[in-house]
């Protein structure tokens, strides 16, 4: 197999996961051309005109974002935010997993990624966003108390920070003892709700364990990026749920203009790439 025709094949409509094309490619050296096109499939994972989202699964981000793994650099961050930063995005566990593990990928690899992090669930904060930030919450895992405790602070005081009660776990699970304070006080602001099986009181239940988190030498953290496991294995328990679906790319290029950026990744227009093929 070539690079070329591994490529080829993820671009295929052959059904189930592409092992021996993403193995292929997982073990080439890193690729700057494929990481181009991990971005530009991450940076349009949701965007219709492109993927064509359906009922069919968007197979060829989740391939793509596979490939991250390998074939990254400080250029991909934005990407992978992207990801969980886009409003009214569907619900795709696969490839919001997969994100997540890029996200603690990232931030193990390249500290300084932490705070763009940071920065970028601040944003959505701001904006009372509804896209699913909370994933980017792994980034916590390898925060540091006298780099990031302020930033994290502000997000557990701020009023419109979305699933708090799991962002407290995570500050704690990290033992990010600067903040445990910011933990408390939220904790405080739900005693009253006693009441079993309301929301407000299984929020005061989760906010009770966090804090108990702080001291629990024994509890291992729950990063998704250091418990998953190696990719093909992963996968492997996960291919039955490809069986019956189409690739993303079967039906997309009826659907792109000539002068729309070419759904290859390549950056060239759609005439001047895969249309004259």
């Amino acid at each position: 197999m070539t690079k070329k025709e591994a490529i080829a094949t993820l671009h295929s409509q052959t059904t189930g996961v592409p092992f021996e094309a993403l193995e292929f490619l997982m073990e080439l050296p890193y690729d700057e051309e494929l990481e181009s096109k991990i971005i530009f499939h991450l940076d349009n994972a949701y965007n219709e005109r492109i993927t064509m989202l359906n009922r069919s699964l968007p197979n060829l981000p989740l391939w793509y974002a596979i490939l991250a793994e390998v074939h990254y650099s400080q250029r991909v961050v934005p990407s992978v935010i992207n990801l969980f930063t886009t409003p009214d995005s569907p619900d795709w566990d696969l490839l919001d997993e997969q994100g997540l593990f890029l996200v603690g990928m990232l931030s193990e690899r390249y500290p300084e990624t932490i705070s763009i992090f940071l920065d970028a669930i601040e944003k959505q904060v701001s904006k009372k966003s509804n896209a699913p930030y909370l994933f980017l919450y792994d980034c916590i895992y390898f925060a540091k108390d006298d780099i990031h405790g302020e930033q994290i602070s502000r997000l557990l005081n701020h009023p419109d920070t979305g699933w708090k009660p799991l962002l407290a776990v995570h500050v704690a699970e990290a033992r990010l003892k600067s903040c445990q304070k910011d933990v408390q006080k939220l904790h405080e602001s739900f005693l009253p709700f006693t009441q079993k099986g309301t929301n407000e009181n299984l929020i005061r239940e989760e906010l009770q364990f966090a804090l108990e988190l702080f001291d629990d030498e024994t509890h291992a953290p729950g990063c998704y990026f250091q418990q998953r496991g190696d990719w093909k294995t992963h996968y492997k328990s996960a291919d039955e749920i490809f069986t019956d679906e189409n690739p993303m790319l079967a039906n997309m290029f009826n659907n792109v203009g000539r002068n729309d950026l070419c759904p290859c990744g390549s950056g060239k227009k759609y005439k001047s790439c895969c249309l004259k093929k």
